[in-house]
């Protein structure tokens, strides 16, 4: 599917850094070109957006993408207490507001790495700050070669849930091999959240909310390359028909903020 001017606008949630002593708001490239690829057209979701402006972008997506990061869920979010060095709570605070939002609305989302953890704390879920230091778990953590072909390469298997959005998509496969780049992980899975995949060694590796047209979280990064990956072209294509029959019901004057 080519990106064209009548596609689906899907919201890119970007992260607070400090650049040289400037404050920036980033978005890795990765996530707007597979946005791009498979038909729609992305819009930069700011954090600090004050609620009234916050309403004013949101009136005009059809869908939200809640992106991987270097830095985690703050950890009072989720009721823990240990020290975290890499806190981005402007982050935090766009994507819990969005959260809620696409579950009020019916909104389509889709959450990556981070994403997938945001979306597990605010419906009520936890997280391993360290799943490498859980015993049991394997070192999910990236590879610290600069080659993105090596650092996002395929890492370890995942088995399909009998019982979930994927196994529908991809039957009669009951397994894929995923990238892993992450060092936090699922520890208690939010209750409404429905289990889509999980790897070998017992961590959740995705989920949906089975109420909703698309709320689906996915721990690996099937941005990367994902017109070449067969299950990211699924999962890319299904979001963009969910935001594009959003964005038709929207046309119609059915679906206000």
């Amino acid at each position: 599917m080519n990106a064209t001017q009548t596609g689906p606008v899907i919201g890119v949630v970007c992260c607070q850094k400090s650049l040289d002593g400037y404050a920036i708001q980033s978005v890795n490239e990765f996530y707007l070109n597979a946005v791009k690829q498979f038909g729609a057209n992305p819009v930069l979701l700011p954090g600090g957006s004050t609620e009234a402006e916050l309403k004013q972008l949101l009136s005009l997506v059809d869908g939200v993408l809640l992106t991987g990061s270097h830095s985690n869920v703050a950890p009072h979010r989720y009721g823990a207490t240990h020290e975290e060095a890499k806190k981005d709570e402007g982050r935090d605070a766009l994507s819990f507001a969005l959260i809620d939002f696409c579950i009020r609305l019916e909104v389509p989302i889709l959450g990556i790495c981070r994403g997938f953890q945001e979306m597990n704390v605010a419906l009520g879920g936890s997280l391993h700050p360290k799943v490498h230091e859980v015993e049991g778990f394997q070192d999910h953590r990236e590879s610290p070669l600069n080659d993105m072909a090596l650092k996002y390469a395929p890492a370890h298997s995942v088995n399909i849930s009998d019982n979930g959005t994927f196994a529908q998509w991809l039957a009669p496969l009951d397994n894929i091999q995923v990238n892993s780049l992450h060092g936090q992980g699922v520890n208690q899975l939010a209750p409404s959240l429905t289990i889509e995949a999980v790897a070998p060694d017992g961590l959740v590796e995705a989920f949906s909310l089975q109420a909703h047209p698309f709320f689906i979280g996915v721990q690996w990064h099937p941005e990367w390359q994902a017109d070449k990956n067969h299950f990211s072209r699924i999962l890319f294509d299904q979001f963009m028909i969910s935001a594009s029959d959003r964005r038709s019901l929207k046309d119609g004057n059915r679906v206000n903020w």
